[in-house]
């Protein structure tokens, strides 16, 4: 049997995110372009649908291989973009001059680590983006999804992040829209299990 999903936020109706988004949405200007593996797709618990729910600007594209990301190629080619990816020649978010070129495109890789390495090794035209990443990373707070590393974010805290730093956009909606969806997650969860869930540091 199907399960029912509600039609505004796209999760089970049973653990429907709807009544923590906040309206109006934010209104971020650099525009969020998130290449999205297609293993993420399915995943009830991926955060880029809470971003599509509270961000104005943000596209997402399923793929791996750059056949897939046609459109954001042609973005690519047009705007001024960053890559959000620790590379060793990545620029700190935290010091981004004002006198620097804008950040107009920000592109968001979205997976496990995995994953999400293996859409930059396909992508070569990735490499030609500025890369940016954190020289101090925010607290993991995604904890119903175990990190393959210490340092990671979930998509959302990743993105969210960035904004406040560099647009200095008030992004609690986000991280209220966040520990929304982790409530509806475990509500349903046996005591033990939950407070296992929640105690684990990722």
């Amino acid at each position: 049997m199907k399960r029912s999903t509600c039609d505004i936020c796209h999760f089970s109706t049973k653990t429907c995110v709807c009544s923590y988004v906040t309206s109006p949405k934010l209104s971020n200007q650099t525009r969020i372009i998130v290449l999205q593996h297609p293993s993420e797709v399915t995943v009830a618990k991926n955060t880029v649908r809470l971003l599509n729910l509270q961000l104005s600007a943000i596209e997402v594209y399923v793929g791996e291989s750059p056949s897939d990301f046609k459109v954001p190629q042609e973005i690519a080619r047009t705007y001024n973009c960053g890559l959000l990816y620790p590379a060793p020649n990545a620029i700190n978010v935290e010091s981004i001059s004002s006198k620097s070129k804008p950040v107009e495109v920000l592109f968001v890789l979205d997976g496990t680590w995995k994953k999400a390495n293996k859409i930059a090794l396909l992508n070569p035209w990735l490499n030609n983006l500025n890369k940016i990443t954190f020289s101090q990373r925010p607290e993991n707070n995604y904890s119903i999804r175990k990190a393959e590393q210490s340092y990671s974010l979930s998509t959302l805290e990743a993105c969210a992040y960035f904004l406040a730093c560099y647009e200095n956009l008030q992004i609690e909606p986000l991280h209220h829209l966040l520990a929304g969806m982790i409530h509806e997650q475990t509500k349903f969860m046996p005591d033990d299990v939950k407070k296992r869930y929640l105690s684990e540091d990722n």
